[in-house]
């Protein structure tokens, strides 16, 4: 059966759980006609020891029932086996649940979807997964000398929004645990980006008016990039303004959502996604600087992107090892997904607004950063993506709202 623009022709094995929410007819009709073998639970424990002895390359499942033990299982099961695509189908969500499905699953469907419904979410969510998984990106990657992990502090904030009943003073404790980070994320909430009307002196107080998620998410950004710091092998463009930027497409993303009514989940995603599109650069350009600038001089003197000529030099263009590295530290798949296209958004077979299209618009409505060499490091509107999704007719508007953002990249 064709699903968009192709057709899964691999085996697979798919387990399906809480099914009372799912037609079982559906999957499997799809399953017969993509030659994919379906096994089935009923219950989360059952689920959790499936998934802890046998390996499946799709997980679909029911939230109709017990969806908070559910999606902890979920949680768990990342832990476990992160390759598995993760799909979850469900009636109605609450904000606060809409926004955890988007944390661990690949794909939610509605109750009822159906054959194609089914098929389009898995042959997206194997496609990306195929794409970073490339053995050249990890082949790259694992030359990287000095790989971060994740830092206590974003866990405990995961937990925290888990939980939904932390108050801000705890949420502020957390974070003075490290006290450069603290300091760090007080002067990105009172740099221009955020136009707060006042100067903001205590966590507790930022974490009110921002909300833990981007708390959470302004502390990761900070502890990656801080995992790579400048040194004098490096001069071509500065590391710190591609942070400053990236927060700019982060808060621009995060408009472009609330300008087309996106959910806030949607919104929240975006900014994680804006914060990180570009950190494959920084570590290309840490990994080998002398390799990367030649990228940089043979994409300036071909009047090409740079992403292009270092997929042509490299094996892997940034987006593609930044897109690994969040896969391998197990975020959001939308937030990967995002930074994983955000050069080419066309080649997402998704038809719908999501944290991509926001920072694809951002990233290619703002100026770049300053290069010694003078190459493109940023995307190029793809007029032929927002045609696809209809929303061609709204470039004109973000293009206004990009020049207020220009200002404030001029004011730092």
């Amino acid at each position: 059966m064709e699903a968009g623009n192709m057709r899964i022709t691999l085996e697979k094995s798919i387990l399906v759980c809480n099914s009372a929410s799912i037609d079982n007819d559906e999957i499997n009709l799809v399953a017969d006609l993509n030659s994919w073998f379906v096994s089935r639970v009923s219950s989360i424990d059952e689920l959790t020891k499936r998934i802890e002895s046998e390996h499946f390359d799709v997980l679909i499942v029911g939230l109709s029932e017990s969806p908070d033990r559910t999606l902890n299982a979920l949680t768990d099961i990342i832990r476990i086996r992160p390759e598995t695509i993760r799909i979850v189908v469900s009636g109605h969500l609450s904000p606060v649940l809409a926004a955890r499905v988007a944390e661990v699953a690949h794909s939610s469907l509605q109750e009822g979807c159906g054959e194609i419904e089914i098929s389009q979410a898995v042959e997206q969510a194997l496609k990306t997964s195929a794409m970073i998984n490339k053995k050249e990106i990890r082949e790259v990657i694992g030359r990287v000398k000095r790989l971060p992990s994740l830092p206590d502090v974003y866990q405990e904030l995961n937990q925290a929004l888990i939980n939904g009943n932390s108050s801000a003073k705890e949420i502020a404790g957390i974070i003075q645990r490290d006290a450069v980070m603290s300091a760090k994320v007080l002067q990105l909430v009172n740099s221009a980006f955020f136009g707060l009307e006042r100067h903001i002196y205590r966590l507790n107080e930022a974490v009110t008016i921002l909300g833990v998620r981007q708390i959470r998410d302004l502390a990761l950004s900070h502890h990656l990039f801080e995992a790579f710091p400048q040194d004098g092998s490096w001069s071509s463009f500065s590391f710190a303004q591609i942070q400053t930027r990236s927060l700019t497409v982060a808060r621009f993303a995060q408009n472009i959502c609330r300008a087309v009514k996106a959910d806030r989940h949607i919104q929240g995603l975006a900014f994680l996604a804006g914060l990180l599109h570009d950190f494959g650069m920084i570590v290309l350009a840490s990994n080998d600087p002398e390799k990367y600038r030649t990228v940089m001089e043979k994409a300036a003197e071909l009047k090409q992107p740079l992403y292009a000529l270092e997929k042509l030099d490299l094996g892997v263009s940034h987006a593609e090892a930044g897109a690994y590295l969040l896969g391998l530290w197990n975020l959001p798949p939308k937030v990967v997904e995002a930074v994983l296209f955000h050069h080419f958004p066309n080649s997402c077979p998704s038809n719908e607004f999501q944290p991509l299209t926001a920072v694809h618009i951002a990233d290619s409505l703002l100026p770049p950063v300053g290069t010694v060499i003078d190459c493109r490091v940023t995307s190029q509107i793809s007029i032929k993506y927002l045609e696809r999704l209809g929303l061609k007719g709204e470039l004109n508007y973000w293009e206004m709202m990009a020049g207020e953002y220009r200002d404030r990249m001029d004011g730092v």
